[in-house]
């Protein structure tokens, strides 16, 4: 093998070695800006998620305040209507792998229990829309 063969080999195994390097480090730079797209959406969440107005309709649901489910208030349905929507939203997410199910369980420990007591104002609205409220109920299920 001549000189000129053994340099030739040689910087094409260097620049395919640095292809390599690069295409890695750049695999690297988008799973950590997926991840970071992640916790700052997760901590939104959680941040909506403890307002005052929610807290206020999943204590209510706790004390068993809101009675019958039929007979409630246009802002009573509002309030729940509210929560089972951020709910489903961060069920969607997890769903599709853009949050990690173990950050969700850590940040949002009572989802199976809310779940469980707003069930019968689910399956209420489930009567028109029968995949109403469908995520909550699978990330609820998902908990363990």
């Amino acid at each position: 093998m001549s000189v000129w063969n053994a340099v030739t080999t040689l910087s094409s195994v260097a620049g395919t070695l640095i292809v390599a390097i690069a295409a890695l480090y750049a695999a690297r730079q988008v799973s950590e800006v997926k991840r970071t797209r992640a916790i700052t959406s997760l901590v939104a969440l959680h941040q909506e998620y403890q307002s005052a107005e929610l807290s206020r309709v999943r204590r209510r649901l706790r004390a068993n305040e809101l009675g019958d489910f039929t007979q409630l208030s246009a802002d009573d349905r509002e309030e729940l209507d509210n929560l089972l929507q951020k709910l489903e939203l961060l069920a969607v997410l997890t769903d599709r792998g853009l949050l990690e199910i173990e950050d969700v369980v850590a940040l949002f420990p009572g989802i199976p229990t809310t779940f469980a007591q707003v069930r019968p104002y689910v399956d209420l609205h489930r009567r028109a829309r029968p995949r109403y409220a469908a995520q909550t109920e699978k990330l609820a299920g998902r908990y363990g």
